[in-house]
């Protein structure tokens, strides 16, 4: 066969293949179709949200347009099981009561893994040098959360902090009011290493954190605004939004007994050691792709670590369908998506997680 009509060939046929492979991870494009796509749920991933849509919709030449509304994972669940978003986020999988709930009101859900992050304790106190992050523990924060340890220099502080000098200032813990998935991950983890902590406050979207002790803030953003304002202030908010909001926050004693700082690295290793096992406690045995990375093994992890996951309707009609499909696959399989995440403090999805999702989204396009 002559050379030239060789190439003719095969350049349509590697331009029909694309970068992104069988799971066409690279999503979006001049191609697509126009689409606008409701999201609604958690501040958790709410930072690399905006950043997607608003990459997305130039990826598609304006055709694809994503509003995302952060309003907590509990309200991102709601919104969906009421199809009043096309999807939600969640740092929570659903429960079996609420999956049980969808079903009767529109179909089985998918649970699509889109970053993985940390919650990580900040804090303001102003006599202690901004530089040196400070050292928690898990039995020290639950023992903060509950109102029983209730000043800067308790003993059980400053043993974990040895050299530094800490005030004698009164704690000022502050919550999450409403119904939260970063709250699910903070008392998840506490639960595992402090069962008092779990008998008082099980794991929850909505914890039943003691009424007296603290202040109540919405969304991560009114958390870390607070903390910031109050010298003394202790509270709990995904890593971006510390960074973000330039708060101080501290080093957590993990499983193996050391303290670990959150970053990409320290989390990627929670993510590696949670996945070598399948998930077999509720809600994430309930869900294909799920798995929980709090108080995972080994000297490197960070011990509050956590996926945030898209969740939808199998059965939304075709052409929303393939509009959520095609852009979740984009956020979560393809390098670029995957990259703005890491630019933006979270862990990038594991390669064999991220061909599990193509392989799920694919089934899902298909109608199956």
């Amino acid at each position: 066969m002559p050379r030239l009509l060789v190439l003719a060939i095969l350049i349509p046929l590697v331009a029909a293949l694309g970068c992104g492979g069988g799971n066409k991870s690279g999503g979006g494009g001049s191609a697509a179709a126009p689409a606008d796509l409701k999201g609604v749920g958690a501040t958790f991933v709410q930072p690399i949200m905006k950043d997607w849509t608003e990459k997305y919709l130039k990826e598609t030449d304006d055709k694809v347009r994503v509003n995302y509304d952060a309003k907590g994972s509990g309200a991102g669940i709601a919104a969906v099981t009421t199809r009043e978003a096309d999807f939600g986020c969640s740092d929570a999988p659903m429960k079996k009561a609420e999956v049980e709930a969808a079903k009767e009101k529109g179909g089985e859900v998918v649970h699509v893994p889109l970053v993985i992050g940390a919650v990580v304790p900040v804090y303001t106190l102003k006599g202690v040098p901004a530089g040196v992050p400070l050292t928690f523990s898990g039995p020290v924060l639950a023992a903060i959360f509950t109102g029983k340890i209730t000043k800067w220099n308790d003993p059980k502080l400053a043993a974990l902090n040895p050299g530094v000098a800490l005030p004698d200032l009164g704690i000022k813990p502050v919550y999450r009011a409403d119904k939260s998935g970063t709250s699910f991950i903070f008392t998840a983890y506490l639960g595992k290493v402090s069962p008092e902590f779990k008998a008082a406050i099980p794991p929850s979207t909505e914890p039943a954190w003691p009424k007296e002790v603290g202040s109540r803030e919405q969304q991560s953003k009114g958390v870390a605004d607070a903390v910031a304002r109050a010298d003394g202030a202790i509270g709990y908010v995904e890593l971006t939004f510390a960074l973000d909001n330039k708060i101080a926050f501290g080093a957590v004693v993990n499983k193996a007994g050391k303290p670990v700082l959150a970053t990409l690295d320290s989390i990627t290793a929670a993510a590696a050691a949670a996945m070598e096992s399948k998930p077999t406690a509720e809600p994430y045995s309930l869900h294909e792709l799920t798995y929980d990375l709090s108080d995972a093994g080994g000297d490197g992890s960070y011990p509050i670590a956590a996926m945030s996951f898209a969740v939808f309707y199998k059965g939304l009609a075709a052409d929303k369908r393939t509009a959520v499909v095609t852009f979740l696959r984009w956020a979560a399989v393809s390098d670029k998506g995957q990259k703005m995440a890491s630019i933006r403090n979270f862990a990038p999805l594991p390669p064999e997680l991220r061909t599990k999702i193509g392989d799920l989204l694919d089934k899902v396009e298909a109608g199956k």
